[in-house]
């Protein structure tokens, strides 16, 4: 992929986000994911608290109103590629320990360092997790922790089958297996990786679908051709005769820094 690639890559991310106004009422996974990831975060700072937090991928707020009230003396920079997510995550929270900023976080425009850096489902929309995380970790304090949660291979793989006994296109990413994340910790710490499998009650692949538009994760528009058209429409009544929920494969990702902070 081209630098100019990468950039309208973003930018239709970002776009995507910006519109989706019914993120809140539709995100059931992301919420029981910051949930997971909060508890991991408390245990392992349970005795360090962090006194400088770096979110990346805030949406709307959910992780962030977590963290902020966990750490109430923490100074928190809350951060998303989409300014749209920022708007509304200012409106849910006040907290004066709260900052807010517009920020790619691949190539992250701020100065650490942190002692905790957290995302909730942000990690899978990078074009490469593996430079993206170097350039996060160098933003850690000594000591300091990055903890994410990402999809892995496996998740969204009913309608992936569905599409496929149907010859219909999908969208859906192929997201990496464990061993692939494993692997793409950078040095100077210790990374590891939980794997926490979630499954989402959907009444139809039209609600399905509906929910992924709501928050943003719409998959890519058909051509339009009948073909196209018939084949999407096939694949919705295979997954209704065949699923009745779709199932999450979350890694739950812990890196500690042990060298020194990046001068």
């Amino acid at each position: 992929m081209t630098r100019a690639d990468d950039i309208l890559r973003r930018a239709s991310i970002a776009t995507r986000f910006n519109a989706a106004e019914g993120y809140n009422a539709a995100a059931h996974i992301q919420r029981r994911c910051v949930t997971a990831l909060m508890e991991h975060i408390q245990t392992e700072m349970a005795e360090h608290a962090p006194a400088s937090i770096l979110e990346f991928g805030c949406g709307t707020g959910f992780l962030t109103a977590r963290l902020a009230g966990h750490f109430p003396q923490a100074n928190l920079l809350a951060s998303d590629l989409a300014p749209g997510m920022i708007t509304r995550a200012r409106q849910h929270l006040s907290d004066e320990n709260i900052r807010f900023h517009v920020m790619d976080a691949e190539h992250p425009d701020v100065s650490g360092p942190f002692d905790l850096i957290a995302s909730s489902l942000c990690l899978q929309w990078f074009s490469s997790r593996a430079e993206g995380l170097h350039r996060l970790c160098d933003l850690l304090a000594p000591q300091g922790r990055l903890m994410v949660t990402t999809l892995l291979q496996g998740s969204l793989d009913e309608w992936k089958q569905a599409c496929l006994a149907e010859n219909a296109p999908c969208g859906v990413p192929d997201y990496p297996p464990i061993s692939t994340v494993k692997a793409e910790w950078p040095g100077g710490g210790v990374g590891s990786w939980d794997v926490l499998t979630l499954r989402d009650p959907v009444g139809s692949a039209r609600e399905f679908l509906r929910g992924l538009r709501q928050i943003g994760a719409s998959l890519p528009r058909q051509d339009g051709t009948p073909a196209s058209i018939g084949a999407l429409r096939r694949a919705m009544r295979h997954f209704d005769r065949t699923s009745s929920e779709v199932t999450y494969q979350v890694g739950i990702g812990t890196f500690v820094k042990t060298g020194r902070t990046k001068t």
